[in-house]
């Protein structure tokens, strides 16, 4: 473990200490470099802060910045500006209050729109539709 700038590397942990790192933050950082496996991608990180409550601070991409934008939950930024990274770290640091409701917003969305109860059907209907027929 090392750190520096406020900023600790733990290495892997177990689900049981991800639970207590989010408990103990001030936001997530979501901040992946434009590659097409990325710009097309919703990664899971994404939806776990919010479910946590976190604000989320993500790189901005146009599937990334429909959720962050559309449910007021954090803020998008160039993943590339190191100094736009700084000011919204900064600013969730900053202004708690906008931190609070940034958090809160996230997990209402999680908590209404992506959860297994949203999504169960729609997964099992592809699932069905992807397997094969039994044979006798």
């Amino acid at each position: 473990m090392y750190g520096g700038g406020g900023v600790v590397y733990l290495g892997f942990v177990d689900r049981a200490k991800v639970n207590q790192i989010y408990g103990a933050s001030v936001a997530g950082l979501v901040l992946l470099l434009p590659i097409k496996n990325y710009l097309e991608s919703r990664p899971i990180k994404m939806y776990e802060y919010m479910a946590s409550g976190l604000p989320v601070i993500a790189s901005d991409f146009p599937l990334w910045r429909e959720v962050i934008d559309g449910y007021d939950c954090g803020v998008c930024v160039m993943p590339n500006d190191p100094e736009a990274a700084r000011q919204a770290i900064n600013l969730v640091l900053e202004d708690r209050r906008l931190a609070q409701r940034l958090g809160a917003n996230g997990r209402k969305a999680v908590e209404k729109n992506f959860n297994w109860g949203c999504e169960e059907k729609g997964l099992l209907d592809l699932y069905d539709s992807l397997s094969m027929p039994a044979r006798y």
